[in-house]
């Protein structure tokens, strides 16, 4: 079981981009810095964060050439701060990192403000969830205003991937490079199956605990959301209004639990000559490893890409995983489950500021590619 260590407290943490200085990048990375060049990574990507390249002019043979910074993004603090993703991520860090299969950036640095209430939020969550359902989004509301409120301090540097790139959220990919991503993260998925590494950790919670509360998000926006897609996706809308949450609950039932990232997209995946590597675990839960593949397919496939190489993607990717007792038909169901439930939750995603134009318009790509996945789903046959 892991809770955090009993951290020195710092004399100062850093808030905001141009608190990163020399001086304090000094006491922080145990060298001396005497200069530092900042640049912004990441516009219209990092939606709850500030992502910056710190390039440290040093003497010291030991410091590294740059590193990458995040700090909370200022516009969508009170909903990172709700959902934990600041110091889920700096856990994921201290915590799992070094026996992760697949490629991730090495921790350079962390620091964070405990908060005994974060540290029970599975509890919180577990609590709202038994609640009836009308006073679910007025206790969500109140919570909502106290987390906006807090003034917890985050910052983390992590190694600079350079010279890996990532992909082009916008662009998409093809059919081949679909299956690179996916064949990558497999090994993650498999290290973890059924592991019970996975438990006893506050801030790595199971994705149905707080299926009530996302579920209610949907309802509340649900019409807005239908009149921005096609009008042959509203029985499938329709069906996800009253069934919705059960989709979720039977999901988590059903399929097995491993680490799921979460927000396998495209702008969280870097390219190189040695293969992928991944970014951004501000979202990881205990999952399905469903729940990452459809949530990658659909922002990630292009969606004049048909129902044959759909298939051929994720038949490839369970070839991958090599799971002897999760068979192909137990796996297509709970990818097709998956998709409807991505669905529902993009249903919310104005509730985030995607900060300038290009955030808006990946937002329009993934729902042109979600709906092209899901328009030929029958709710009711994966519920049967």
């Amino acid at each position: 079981m892991s809770t955090p260590s009993e951290w020195a407290p710092t004399d100062f943490m850093p808030e905001l981009p141009e608190e990163l200085t020399a001086e304090w990048l000094t006491g922080a990375l145990g060298v001396d810095v005497v200069a530092v060049d900042q640049t912004v990574l990441g516009e219209g990507q990092g939606f709850m964060g500030d992502i910056l390249r710190l390039s440290l002019h040093s003497p010291a043979a030991a410091a590294p050439a740059s590193v990458i910074a995040k700090l909370p993004k200022r516009a969508n603090r009170g909903m990172g701060e709700m959902i934990g993703v600041y110091e889920r991520e700096i856990m994921f860090f201290r915590t799992l990192a070094e026996e992760m299969p697949v490629r991730i950036p090495g921790l350079v640095y962390a620091d964070f403000d405990r908060d005994r209430g974060s540290e029970s939020q599975e509890k919180i969550l577990r609590f709202l969830d038994r609640m009836p359902r009308f006073l679910v989004g007025v206790i969500a509301a109140a919570g909502a205003r106290i987390a906006a409120g807090k003034k917890r301090r985050y910052v983390l540097l992590l190694e600079d991937l350079a010279p890996m790139q990532p992909a082009d959220q916008l662009a998409g990919l093809d059919v081949a490079g679909c299956k690179r991503v996916l064949e990558a993260i497999a090994p993650m998925h498999r290290h973890f199956w059924r592991s019970e590494r996975l438990r006893g950790h506050f801030w790595l919670l199971p994705f149905d605990v707080d299926a009530r509360l996302r579920h209610g998000r949907f309802r509340q926006n649900r019409e807005r959301f239908a009149a921005s897609l096609d009008a042959d996706l509203g029985p499938i809308l329709a069906w996800l209004d009253p069934n919705g949450e059960a989709l979720v609950r039977r999901f988590v039932a059903e399929a097995p639990e491993t680490l799921a990232h979460c927000d396998l997209r495209l702008d969280n995946v870097m390219f190189g000559d040695e293969g992928c590597a991944f970014i951004d675990w501000q979202l990881l839960r205990r999952a399905p490893a469903a729940l990452d593949v459809a949530y990658f397919l659909s922002g990630a496939l292009h969606e004049d890409a048909g129902a044959d190489a759909e298939y051929e993607v994720i038949e490839h990717y369970h070839r991958a995983l090599d799971i002897e007792d999760y068979g192909f038909a137990a796996f297509e169901r709970d990818y097709r489950r998956a998709m409807l439930m991505h669905l529902a939750m993009l249903a919310s995603a104005d509730e985030v500021d995607f900060g300038n134009d290009r955030g808006g318009t990946m937002m329009k790509a993934w729902m042109r590619r979600l709906t092209a996945r899901v328009r030929d789903i029958d709710p009711a046959a994966l519920m049967a």
